[in-house]
């Protein structure tokens, strides 16, 4: 098999560029693997790579290289797909680099391409290309600039796969974009074997990363003021470089600590340094694996880390091989340095299990994860993604997907309730020719379902359809109320604006479904079916506030048949009730009461093949016009003027009648009634005043 990994480039020290080095060098043990940068600043990476990896450049900014693209005009230009950097004043991804890309994605011969970066992703989903895809999301997604969510996100539905770090980022992922939750996989970082091991004779503290905020070596200086003060012989000694550099130099030297927190600056490889110490120590804020963790556990090194979001949990074992103190805590943290200067026995033993317990994250494991990650995209890719349903006179819901492959031999229709964390699922059986029966007494919840295929073996693909997809034309057979179990209960398959298949069930043991509704300039005359109970004498229809649920309306109603009712709203009472306190718009949710202490039954349209009907049943818009008997007084040239009939009992017969100044007409309000369907079918209207 021939992977590809696609990087920005190989030029820096960072996390993701060893973290991928690695596990291309563990690919590279069975399979044919590259690395392609999208450009090229130094003549060698900081991360020994596998010989048998090769590397292509898209574009060479080295002066002095051979095949130097500093002369091409595109190099100079921004890409067009590429995102940007905000405010950048030059590209850093040129468009040379972005027009080669394009190239290679339509001309690869890859079997499978590995974006290892967010804005790659978003080039990688657009490629043509038959070869698997595959996208390693190395951070959080969730702290991504907002313009970067807006098209990674979408981009995710064009994957073939996707891997995150921890098992709490993969399930972060699935609540942001739930479309891809079939597809997601656990994939930490690739961490090396480490090429020398500690001693633990020599009585050091070790921490690496970038000098920055979230790294909190500040909290680190701290706690270790306090391990300096009861173990002076110990030292401390930082590697990195970054922003931070400056602040911790002055705190270190304020703390007089100068000869015992060293700041000893970048070192690559840093693992080597590693086996220098006797205790690794991490004081992240928030970190989504931690490599140096692994690489010092690696090295023989006891850790102690903070509970930063998501990695150390899920690297270390508390009291096992490491110790986890809480993120804002410096005097939890020396005393856990403490306990391991002081405890020789301890560190050896806690030395030990880190070297076991790294093994794990190294070449083997890594390789043989992601293995069984592409092999299950691989079957996920040749599992039929057309189906096509339809609903017979009974309502019954057939759904076919076409002949299966063997091995998705014993698959099921799975139907799964959108939106939320505890989503529900409903199997049905296909077929080996690809068939599944939804029966229309399944009892399938009220809701909006999405439509998947999932193997015995977990393979899983979401279902799509065509324009023809959906036969409902059966539907409006349907005879409804039901004889048994439920009064309502009706499947509509449709095809979502993303061009999947759903089904819409509407379940309902009592339902008042609306029927004619006539609009004129005084009333809304509103008739409707109840089924699932009988009206009694204490029938009415009631208006309920939407913003405020203890206000109601309660309108009478006339029975016209069994389990048919007739109502008569008057629209000059909707609009008395909208206060001016209540601004622009009023709601009113229309429902029905069966009788005098039976429950509220939402009046709605569902029993119908109409999958929105706010969007087709229309009525007209009345305005009722009211005038306020009672105009506020106007001032006059003695004062404030009385209401007019205090005015006719104080007139001096003395005053001239054009020194009256004649009353103000009355204000006159409108207000405008909208009787519609909400977007969950219920009947209401809102009172507008214009």
């Amino acid at each position: 098999m021939k992977i590809a990994f696609l990087v920005r480039d190989l030029c820096h020290m960072g996390g993701v560029v060893s973290a991928t080095q690695a596990l291309a060098g563990a690919l590279a043990e069975k399979h044919q693997v590259e690395i392609v940068a999208l450009r090229k600043v130094r003549d060698e990476s900081y991360f020994p790579l596998d010989p048998r990896v090769s590397v292509r450049a898209l574009s060479d900014l080295r002066p002095h290289s051979p095949v130097c693209d500093l002369d091409d005009p595109l190099i100079e230009k921004f890409p067009l797909i590429y995102p940007l950097n905000v405010d950048a004043k030059k590209p850093v991804v040129s468009r040379l680099a972005e027009v080669r890309l394009l190239q290679y994605l339509d001309t690869t011969d890859a079997d499978v391409v590995v974006s290892s970066s967010p804005r790659i992703t978003v080039m990688l989903a657009q490629s043509r290309g038959s070869y698997l895809k595959v996208a390693q999301e190395h951070s959080m997604p969730a702290i991504y600039p907002d313009d970067i969510k807006e098209r990674l996100f979408p981009a995710y539905l064009s994957l073939d796969a996707l891997t995150a770090l921890t098992p709490e980022e993969v399930a972060a992922l699935g609540e942001q974009v739930p479309a891809v939750r079939n597809r997601l996989a656990v994939m930490p970082n690739c961490v090396p074997t480490a090429p020398v091991r500690s001693r633990g004779a020599n009585k050091l503290v070790i921490s690496a990363g970038h000098l920055t905020e979230n790294k909190n070596h500040a909290l680190l200086v701290e706690a270790f003021a306090q391990v300096h003060a009861q173990a002076p012989d110990w030292t401390l000694r930082i590697y990195g470089h970054g922003a931070e550099k400056s602040r911790l130099k002055a705190r270190i030297h304020e703390l007089g600590l100068s000869n015992h927190v060293l700041l000893m600056g970048q070192v690559a490889p840093v693992a080597p340094e590693f086996a220098k110490g006797a205790i690794f120590v991490l004081p992240s804020m928030r970190e989504a694996f931690g490599n140096v963790l692994v690489e010092a556990m690696a090295a023989g090194l006891p850790v102690v880390s903070t509970d930063a979001d998501h990695g150390p949990r899920n690297i270390l074992t508390d009291g096992e091989d490491g110790l986890i103190v809480p993120c804002d805590d410096a005097g939890t943290m020396a005393e856990a340095i403490l306990r391991l200067v002081r405890d020789d026995g301890l560190r050896r033993t806690m030395a030990e299990n880190a070297v076991r317990n790294a093994e794990r994250f190294h070449e083997t494991g890594s390789r043989e994860r992601f293995e069984a990650v592409l092999e299950l995209a691989f079957a996920r890719k040749a599992l039929p993604r057309r189906a096509t349903a339809r609903v017979d006179t009974q309502g019954n819901l057939h759904v076919e997907v076409g002949p299966l492959p063997l091995d998705a031999h014993g698959a099921d229709l799975v139907l799964r309730k959108d939106g939320g964390k505890n989503l529900l699922e409903h199997r049905f059986a296909l077929s080996a020719d690809g068939q599944a029966l939804v029966p229309w007494d399944t009892a399938l919840p009220h809701g909006t379902w999405g439509a998947f295929l999932a193997t015995p073996s977990g393979a899983e693909v979401p279902l799509g359809t065509d324009g023809y997809g959906c036969d409902t034309q059966d539907l409006l057979a349907v005879e409804l109320p039901r004889p048994h179990g439920h009064a309502l209960a009706l499947l509509l398959p449709y095809r979502n604006e993303n061009g999947r298949l759903h089904v819409r069930s509407a379940l309902r043991e009592v339902h008042a479904e609306v029927g004619a509704v006539r609009v004129d300039e005084r009333t809304i005359e509103l008739r409707a079916d109840v089924w699932g109970t009988a009206l009694g004498p204490g029938a009415v229809v009631e208006a309920r506030h939407r913003r405020n649920k203890k206000r109601h309306l309660t309108f009478t109603v006339e029975k016209t048949g069994e389990g048919a009712l007739r109502t008569v709203i008057d629209c000059r009472t909707l609009a008395d009730e909208h206060t001016d306190a209540e601004g622009t718009d009023v709601i009113w949710d229309f429902f029905v009461r069966p009788d005098a202490g039976e429950p509220r039954v939402a009046l709605a349209k569902l029993a119908t093949d109409v999958l929105q009907p706010i969007d087709v049943f229309t009525f007209p818009r009345p305005v009722v016009t009211t005038v306020d008997e009672t105009p506020a007084p106007t001032d006059t040239a003695d004062g404030p003027s009385p209401r007019p009939s205090m005015l006719r009992l104080g007139l001096r017969k003395s005053r001239p009648a054009e020194a009256v100044t004649p009353p103000p007409p009355a204000p006159r309000r409108e207000t405008e009634l909208r009787p519609y369907f909400t977007s969950l079918n219920q009947f209401s209207v809102k009172t507008v005043r214009l």
